[in-house]
């Protein structure tokens, strides 16, 4: 029978592993920072060799022989950098280390005014080489409007241009700033969910069917020309606004393509058909599968008129020794990118801070 096993390689070396109690390892959608949460024996005063930013590689998946294993047996999860070494000295001595992927120091920093007067993808390829990230950036033309980009941080920056050009952006495991198109891979299954009775059950899955967060106004603004000429424009959801008791749900977007009110308008309801459908969302768990990660999608099957394609949007992974290896997951039937509610909520309620 497989056992469930993890690396957790510091600087390059690894620890071993009779000392690793627990790990876990979050993964979420691209406006947070993937993040783990180390728990080890400190016999040895582990903890005196721990820094801050040294970095982490993370390896999670299950192996035939649990006495003879290497790295090549596991799947590579995670690549970050230490925030935080916190060691304990009542009973057990143990010590905990916190941290977080690439995408957290663009995260933290507040977006330079120097960087105006750039495109898009020159953006992209100016953080890149500002923390030593693999640029992996399709070219843009369009200078980026500075409006878009005042009072955030460097990410957000970052993913509000990439919302504009229809990109996705996010930091890989091997340290690359990816800046560009959807891959055709991410519409694939990648794991399957069954409900179909005894025997076919290999998860717990609670789903949730309401209105929370839905928009029913979309607001799109621009700012033309040397001037700033306001373009803006609305369009309300009126039967989605009165099922709601009159309450305005409205999210303003900036789109430097909206160069009339009438192309504004007409952002405004392709944004609006989407963020005003209502969102299915479900949460629950199974046995640890490296290959769940945020924005890629799962089959369930066996749930009723719940059956169907889902997109994760949040993955933890964890072991510990003392109850073994297990996947939780959140999902949406529509993609996080189109919920975009959703992700908002994420970054603001969960942002990544140590």
């Amino acid at each position: 029978m497989k056992a469930p096993r993890a690396i957790l390689e510091v600087s390059g070396v690894n620890v071993r592993w009779q000392d690793i109690l627990d790990i876990r390892l979050e993964n979420t959608l691209y406006l947070a920072a993937d993040s783990f949460d180390a728990t080890l024996r400190n016999d040895l005063l582990l903890s005196d060799w721990f820094r801050k930013q040294q970095e982490v590689k993370i390896y999670f998946g299950y192996v035939e022989n649990p006495q003879s294993w290497t790295k090549a047996d596991l799947k590579h999860l995670f690549t970050g950098q230490i925030d935080g070494i916190k060691p304990e000295w009542s009973g057990k001595k143990i010590v905990r280390l916190i941290g977080r992927d690439y995408s957290s120091p663009l995260i933290d920093t507040e977006y330079s005014i120097a960087f105006e007067n750039q495109t898009s993808s020159q953006i992209a390829g100016i953080l890149s080489k500002k923390y030593g990230l693999k640029p992996v950036v399709t070219n843009t033309s369009a200078v980026a409007d500075k409006e878009l980009m005042a009072n955030k941080k460097e990410w957000e920056v970052l993913q509000a241009l990439a919302d504009l050009e229809g990109f996705v952006c996010y930091v890989t495991k091997d340290k690359e700033l990816y800046f560009g198109p959807r891959k055709e891979t991410d519409e694939a299954v990648i794991a399957k969910l069954y409900n179909n009775g005894p025997g076919q059950v290999n998860c717990t899955l609670n789903f949730d069917d309401s209105a929370v967060g839905i928009v029913n106004k979309v607001t799109v603004r621009h700012w033309l020309g040397a001037n700033k000429k306001l373009i803006e424009a609305s369009t309300v959801n009126q039967s989605l606004l009165s099922a709601m008791g009159g309450q305005v749900k409205e999210r303003i977007v900036y789109e430097s393509k909206a160069k009339t009110v009438a192309l504004a308008k007409e952002y405004a309801e392709k944004r609006l058909k989407e963020w005003s459908r209502n969102v299915v969302t479900a949460e629950g768990f199974c046995v640890l599968n490296s290959e769940m990660v945020a924005e890629k999608k799962v089959l369930c099957q066996g749930f009723g008129r719940f059956t169907g394609e889902y997109y994760l949007n949040q993955v933890t992974h964890s072991l510990a020794k003392s109850d073994g290896a297990k996947t939780e997951f959140n999902l949406t039937n529509l993609r996080p990118d189109d919920a975009e509610q959703y992700r908002q909520d994420l970054y603001d309620n969960n942002e990544k801070t140590m």
